[in-house]
């Protein structure tokens, strides 16, 4: 056999190789770990220009993949020759992030025993090393004098015989090896024959990584795999846009050295104003509303409220409608009372009293919390026929407000204390006049006494055997006064006896500051209590948050 100019017969069986491609490579791998690629000889069109020493060894040849794609393929079969020492050396590849390499080997190998005259010097298997280096070694020899590291011996599962070669048929062998843990740039990989007839068909070298994902509404980077199968490497989630997660306690998952997410610890709610949707938080839509992160979905506005704008955190309620400050967003917006009804009274003279009796309202404004309100109002001087007076009772609830007894619809009687006197009786929505004054709360039915008291004093019950002077800025406007009426700009709230001194409206609150964070977006106030408590202990605190103009 020659082996002169021409090339090697042996080396024409291996040529044949590309052209069973089709057969033998599959589909793309499965798995769920990301691959991050380093090296694809099969993605490279142009020639691969990888070293081969001495320059009768390791040849390049083209060929086509299944898709009828060129590829860059490399081969050597010296069989004949002894002592073989053949030498392909890839070019400098990056390990970027990577710390554990992971190099696949597609390749096809002739059984020797199918080649004549070979026995004593066919080989088959092959050498693969690598070697890890800052910059590209160029194309300098890369054998055992600059001491790269052997990765293994690569032996065929399957080989393919002369047979093989005539029915178009190749056997190709798919090996996968690791390498590291690698500390610098990049490295070279290297392939040693030493008698073998083998061709190179792909070579892919990769890394793996857990892939960029969402879990529970973090956003979690691609991660790098790191190189000891017991180590995991713990990564904190970003909250997606519109969510929060738990103060001290942000998202956290592991990354495993398979590539695969582990161990997921802690998760993002969506902000007020926002709901889950998938991975996302998006705006509730108008008439929806949520006030926390702490609720997973916004919930419908309640009954006589409404939100007219994306993302709200609460709902406004409609004109004559109001919520007490101590209803919670999700309470119904509710309104003031109507008249009470059959407002009916009994006079005794030894001692003079009036008795008050009256029903609740026909429309309670949708609330339980219904108190009622009197005012006694007296008609000109008392004579010899007696003393006029008006009795009107008004209905009150959470959402009248503190001065709303002067405004309320009311029932009333005027009674004559004079010796045969009648009463005229009227109910339903009245106009106050500027002289009423309010006698204080008793819940229905209920039962008012009226006494004579001097100026400055009055008396409230007939349980108590004194008159009392009128508290701290109050006055009684004339004899036998059974409440003492606010001075201007005093009032009293709903809840305070008769007896409680008349107080004001709190100043503002002083030196508000505030500090704002943006990861996660809030925003801190602080300030100092009012200069002025207007006279209580009850001084509770109310915000209001503008936007101006769009985001």
């Amino acid at each position: 056999m020659e082996t002169g100019a021409g090339p090697h017969p042996l080396r024409l069986l291996v040529c044949l190789t590309p052209l069973c491609l089709a057969l033998l490579l599959g589909p793309g791998r499965p798995g769920t770990a990301e691959e991050v690629i380093l090296l694809d000889s099969k993605a490279s069109q142009a020639e691969l220009g990888w070293t081969s020493l001495p320059s009768n060894g390791w040849e390049e040849i083209s060929g086509v993949d299944e898709h009828d794609r060129p590829i860059r393929t490399y081969q050597v079969c010296n069989v004949l020759e002894p002592n073989q020492d053949n030498w392909l050396q890839t070019g400098w590849i990056s390990r970027g992030r990577g710390q554990r390499i992971f190099v696949e080997l597609q390749f096809t190998l002739r059984d020797c025993s199918s080649i004549p005259g070979a026995s004593g010097t066919c080989k088959e298997t092959f050498n693969v090393y690598y070697l890890e280096t800052e910059v590209d070694l160029g194309h300098g020899r890369l054998g055992p004098g600059s001491r790269p590291r052997k990765i293994d011996t690569i032996a065929a599962d399957e080989s393919f015989t002369q047979g093989d070669l005539g029915e178009r048929k190749m056997k190709l062998n798919t090996e996968v090896r690791e390498i590291g843990p690698l500390s610098r740039r990049g490295f070279h990989l290297a392939f040693q024959d030493v008698g073998a007839c083998v061709a190179l068909v792909s070579v892919r070298v990769y890394y793996k990584q857990c892939r960029a994902t969402v879990r529970g509404l973090a956003v979690f980077p691609a991660t790098a795999a790191e190189s000891a199968f017991s180590t995991l490497v713990e990564v904190t989630g970003t909250c997606v846009e519109h969510s929060e997660g738990e103060p001290g306690s942000p998202p956290r998952m592991h990354c495993g050295a398979d590539g695969e997410w582990l161990v997921p610890l802690g998760r993002c709610s969506c902000s007020a104003g926002f709901q889950e949707r998938g991975d996302t938080c998006e705006a509730c839509p108008p008439g929806f509303y949520k006030v926390s992160s702490r609720r997973p979905l916004c919930s419908p506005c309640p009954e006589h409220s409404r939100a007219l704008e994306n993302a709200s955190t609460f709902c406004v309620c409609q004109d004559s409608y109001a919520r007490s400050p101590s209803d919670p967003p999700s309470a119904s917006c509710t309104r003031p009372p109507s008249a009470p009804r059959d407002l009916q009274y009994s006079l005794s003279r030894s001692p003079l009293a009036l008795r008050l009796r009256w029903l609740p309202p026909a429309d309670s404004g949708g609330r339980s919390d219904v108190t009622y309100s009197l005012l006694c109002l007296r008609c000109g001087r008392e004579g010899p026929a007696g003393a006029r007076y008006t009795v009107r009772v008004a209905a009150l609830n959470g959402v009248s407000g503190p001065a709303a007894a002067a405004g309320a619809t009311y029932a009333q009687v005027t009674v004559s204390t004079g010796p045969g006197g009648k009463a005229a009786q009227r109910a339903g929505d009245h106009a106050p006049t500027p002289d009423t004054r309010q006698l204080g709360q008793a819940r229905s039915p209920n039962t008012q006494r009226l006494s004579r008291c001097g100026d400055r004093f009055y008396k409230v019950s007939s349980r108590r055997p004194l008159c009392s002077p009128c508290p701290e800025h109050s006055r009684a406007l004339e004899n036998a006064s059974t409440f003492c009426v606010c001075q201007d700009s005093y009032a009293r709230s709903p809840s305070d006896p008769p007896s409680a001194s008349c107080t004001r409206p709190p100043s503002a609150p002083r030196d508000l500051q505030y500090s704002l964070s943006r990861s996660p977006l809030a925003l801190r106030l602080r300030w100092l209590p009012p200069a002025d408590s207007g006279g209580r202990s009850d001084v509770t605190y109310s915000l209001l948050c503008l936007r101006c103009g769009r985001e």
